[in-house]
């Protein structure tokens, strides 16, 4: 997102000894990772569009499903000096769109890093507020930093980022943070892998001493070219290596849906290592040049089918400034990955029993679990955030009883956020009323389906099967 830096692939030794001795205390935690929901819309946007207009009314009517505002920045005493802003009024059109909005954390001086690496705690608890105070859903932890990993910034990376990614999970899975504990992170490609002068990258360390505590990774697949990602085949490449290497060094699968592509949103297809223009003639999704996305996102799903954790831009200014605004990045990226997914069957964990429909002929439609039989009533399409079922037309809905639980069932695609389901683990959450859902067994080889309170229980989690 900032200009290329150069990595200089050596790491301090007590960040390694920290990293493997934390391997052998992850644990798992309730809420974060996206196993097996439709993959990620991200963009980042600071607020504005190509003219300087307000974005964030055109993010809420695109395929977007996730928006980072940047950045939340502090200076050399640890303060905050920049707070990006976003409107109640905008939020709640966000929200009401249903879009997962995330503030980003970065963008700061390494002596600015330096002196948050001994207050982590309040720097916590400051993001932590910032994020409340203005309906947030989360943070994104944009660090690029490479000193902090060489050893040549005076404090240690891996131990800053773990140490405030944790206590910002501590206290956003807690009350009053309902619905505001997502967390994701934005490394470069170079913090994942091996090279010939350190032994342990840095990022998978994060990853083992911060466990599902990281929502997904915005991994920038653009910042190290050269080496790295310089052409549809590097990404690919690249994003399988990352997925191997965090497996292979924490000891633990690393699944795809939490790994993000991100690439550069530009209507000019040809871009620098930063993601500026240096030519035109060919729109990113189409290129012949290395940004030839169609490629990448069907290679890539067809290597993690139902696991691919979708892409990200930067930034929404180059979106809104398309040439064709019929033909725009977010419409064609979310075109691509619905056209190279492959339909969801979701079995109940405890009961076994999949996930079915029915038409009731009314604009509605019953919804259970039955046995799993393959039939095309029990094969799901994700669209954005909706669960649809391609045999009637009708999106999977809810509603609130009031009480703690709600009914489910199938009714008319609206865009509503009753529609609009949230994937946290193999837990999938209303936005709109914020229970989960559930099922049991009637005991004839069919079950109920409803919402619940989420609880964390294994009634309500679902797994896909094939």
């Amino acid at each position: 997102m900032k200009p290329h830096i150069a990595f200089k692939h050596t790491l301090k030794s007590g960040s390694i000894a920290l990293g493997l001795a934390l391997m052998l205390l992850t644990t798992l935690s309730y809420g974060q990772a996206n196993y097996e929901g439709p993959p990620h819309n991200v963009i980042y946007s600071n607020g504005a569009d190509s003219s300087d207009n307000d974005a964030f009314p055109e993010i809420a009517t695109s395929d977007y499903t996730d928006v980072i505002v940047n950045f939340l920045t502090v200076d050399t005493n640890c303060q905050f000096m920049n707070q990006p802003a976003v409107s109640q009024s905008d939020m709640q059109t966000l929200h009401n769109a249903g879009k997962t909005v995330l503030v980003s954390f970065g963008n700061s001086s390494s002596a600015a890093y330096r002196a948050c690496s001994s207050q982590i705690q309040n720097l916590a608890n400051g993001i932590a507020n910032f994020v409340y105070a203005n309906g947030f859903n989360g943070v994104d932890i944009d660090f690029e930093d490479t000193g902090a990993f060489d050893g040549s910034a005076g404090y240690d990376g891996v131990a800053f980022l773990t140490q405030l990614t944790n206590d910002l999970y501590g206290q956003l899975s807690q009350p009053p943070f309902f619905g505001q504990d997502i967390i994701t992170h934005a490394p470069q490609t170079s913090y994942w892998l091996e090279n010939y002068s350190y032994s342990a990258p840095p990022y998978v360390l994060v990853l083992a001493g911060t466990g599902n505590n990281i929502a997904w990774f915005n991994n920038q697949t653009y910042s190290n070219c050269p080496p790295y990602d310089c052409n549809a085949q590097q990404k690919i490449d690249d994003y399988s290596a990352i997925i191997v290497n965090a497996r292979i060094w924490t000891g633990q699968e690393f699944r795809a849906t939490r790994l993000v592509l991100g690439v550069p949103v530009s209507y000019c297809g040809t871009t620098d290592g930063q993601g500026n223009c240096t030519g035109n003639g060919y729109l990113p999704w189409f290129s012949q040049d290395g940004n030839d996305m169609n490629t990448v996102i069907s290679q890539l799903q067809q290597a993690y089918p139902d696991q691919f954790g979708g892409v990200m831009g930067w930034d929404f200014t180059l979106d809104s400034n398309q040439i064709d605004q019929n033909d725009t990045w977010n419409r064609e990226m979310e075109g691509s990955l619905l056209t190279n997914q492959r339909n969801w069957i979701g079995y109940n964990g405890p009961t076994g029993l999949c996930l079915d429909s029915n038409d009731n002929g009314n604009g509605t439609g019953s919804v259970y679990t039955d046995s799993c039989s393959g039939a095309n009533s029990q094969n799901w399409k994700f669209i954005v955030n909706v669960i649809l079922d391609p045999v009637t037309g009708l999106c999977l809905d809810s509603n609130d009883h009031g009480n703690g639980t709600g009914s489910v069932y199938t009714g008319s695609c609206n865009g509503g956020n009753y529609q609009n389901w949230e994937f946290f683990g193999n837990t999938i959450r209303d936005r709109q009323t914020g229970l989960c859902l559930d099922s049991n067994d009637n005991g004839n080889g069919t079950g109920s389906v409803y919402t619940d309170s989420c609880n964390g229980g294994y009634s309500q989690s679902w797994f896909p099967k094939y």
